[in-house]
């Protein structure tokens, strides 16, 4: 009998021997480590600041999960579930400046590295965390771009000096004014004048002084401009189609039309279809593509910029070039 105890329990100290070097084995390789997550937290607006669809594929390809937060969530809200589900990392698609105190205390406490794209949050809330940066673009940039297309077409004869005043005649429509559409609108004139190409504005008033509307009804009989500048693909297509039942279109000396998109297929079928010359773009997929490898790069705890082909400025910001079509 004792000789049966003494096999008994000399068995299951083997087993659990083995049972204990399995399981630090395991622990060690990290099989009881919970796999890494980035969440990326929409806007109010859902606005494509990230193709979605190339951030998951590049995380995966990392074997990182992406967790997204729900339809009206909160961000303060969906910071805290998202940290609570190991997101590592937070990505916030930001509409305007205005950051929640909650978030940043959400991922401050959890130790979460904060990747702001869309609006730029400002230097404040860069300054106030080495685990907080921005991604995104300047309209500025994309402004420069038009701009010195529009010089050179000008020169080249693409864009007619009509009136022969050595002046570009435009006319600005944009339906939405103020933060990046005027930045966009104001670089870009300035960059003509870089090339030497210097502008006039087109205004269009009635007999009290107060602005027609643009439309092909009141601006009939109205002067010609030589360029329509404009911040949206949406303003594009409908200054031309003023445009064209206005004749503007037509003989030898037809308006050109200049505008700004926020992705590539916009900017590809507002050159494709006629409507405009030159078109800078936002591109999302490199911002995609840019943010994955920042998202890694913080889970593995190497610098954030590593493999982006960025550098960050003095206040934490990572900007993506505008791209062109023309």
């Amino acid at each position: 009998m004792k000789r049966i105890f003494s096999f008994v329990f000399r068995a299951l100290f083997v087993l659990a021997g083995a049972a204990g070097c399995i399981y630090l084995y395991l622990y060690v390789t990290g099989y009881f480590t919970p796999a890494p997550a980035v969440g990326y937290i929409h806007s109010p607006s859902r606005a494509a600041y990230l193709d979605l669809d190339v951030l998951k594929n590049e995380l995966a390809a990392g074997d990182v999960s992406l967790l997204e937060s729900e339809e009206g969530e909160a961000p303060a809200a969906a910071a805290q579930r998202l940290l609570q589900l190991g997101a590592r990392v937070l990505i916030v698609g930001q509409d305007d400046p205005q950051v929640s105190g909650a978030l940043l205390d959400a991922a401050a406490q959890a130790g979460a590295t904060l990747v702001f794209v869309g609006s730029d949050p400002g230097v404040a809330v860069l300054a106030a965390s080495d685990k907080a940066w921005y991604l995104g673009s300047e309209a500025a940039h994309g402004g420069e771009l038009l701009g010195k297309q529009v010089a050179l077409a000008y020169r080249d004869g693409v864009i007619a000096d009509e009136n022969g005043d050595h002046l570009l005649q435009y006319a600005l429509f944009q339906t939405e004014s103020g933060g990046a559409h005027s930045q966009f609108a104001r670089y870009a004139l300035e960059e003509c004048e870089h090339y030497g190409v210097y502008t006039a504005l087109v205004e269009y008033a009635d007999g009290e002084g107060e602005p027609l509307p643009f439309n092909a009804e009141r601006l009939t009989g109205q002067q010609k401009p030589e360029f329509i500048l404009c911040t949206s693909p949406q303003d594009a297509r409908t200054a031309y189609a003023v445009a064209q039942e206005l004749g503007w279109l037509e003989g030898e000396a037809p308006v050109r039309i200049g505008a700004v998109a926020q992705n590539r297929e916009d900017a590809q079928a507002l050159v494709a279809d006629g409507v405009a010359l030159a078109v800078p773009y936002y591109d999302p997929q490199a911002a995609a593509r840019a943010a994955a490898a920042m998202a890694q790069n913080a889970i593995a705890f190497r610098f954030i910029g590593q493999d982006t082909g960025l550098s960050p400025d003095a206040e934490g910001r990572f900007i993506l070039p505008f791209q062109l079509i023309q």
